[in-house]
């Protein structure tokens, strides 16, 4: 067995008990390993450089949530293949990245909910169009999570910011906003699924 081998079958136990949160796994990760995630963080943050500012601890403790979630299921997909080390920071990047490009693409884009037609137009046409679109949205919100419709009251009824609707939930900042981003995908899907049947 060359030592390469030995190395990464030492990293597989590792991960294994690590996704099992043995105390000294866990402590050895947070010794060993938080630096690297920090590090995947802030080259993320180079790339996509949010406007808004970003709370560094709080981005790697939704990662952190990530890697141990359900059972520490993301964990135990590590086999080895390359170093653990490798491996997690390769999750890391993508994980940081996928969340600030999908931050970065809500900016471009704008809330779902505010794409309708333009509001000072009065004609019938307009006034048709947009009870058509406000009824699309209706119906997509209707069909999300329970909780997911809490957020969107929230943000797009009482128009409360991530930091107010945090407070009002009792969560962290940076998870709500995580939640958003992931609630306007949701609804992005349902309102392209619905363009699609309509056709």
């Amino acid at each position: 067995m060359t030592r390469k081998t030995r190395d990464t079958q030492d990293d597989v136990t590792f991960a294994r008990r690590l996704s099992d949160g043995e105390p000294d796994a866990v402590l050895a990760f947070e010794r060993q390993y938080r630096g690297m995630v920090r590090h995947a963080l802030g080259r993320a943050l180079r790339k996509w450089r949010p406007e808004s500012p970003v709370e560094p601890e709080d981005y790697v403790q939704d990662f952190m949530g990530f890697l141990f979630n359900d059972g520490g299921k993301r964990l135990r997909s590590y086999a080895g293949r390359a170093s653990f080390s490798s491996w997690l920071y390769t999750v890391a990047l993508r994980y940081f990245q996928r969340a600030l490009s999908q931050l970065a693409k809500d900016r471009r884009s704008g809330d779902v909910l505010a794409q309708l037609p333009d509001r000072g137009e009065n004609n019938p046409e307009s006034i048709a169009a947009r009870a058509h679109e406000s009824a699309r949205v209706r119906s997509a919100v209707q069909q999300l999570p329970a909780a997911d419709q809490l957020y969107v009251r929230l943000f797009f009824v009482e128009g409360l910011n991530a930091s107010e609707v945090a407070k009002t939930l009792g969560k962290g900042t940076s998870a709500v906003r995580m939640k958003k981003m992931r609630m306007l995908d949701s609804l992005r899907k349902l309102l392209d699924d619905d363009k699609g049947e309509a056709k």
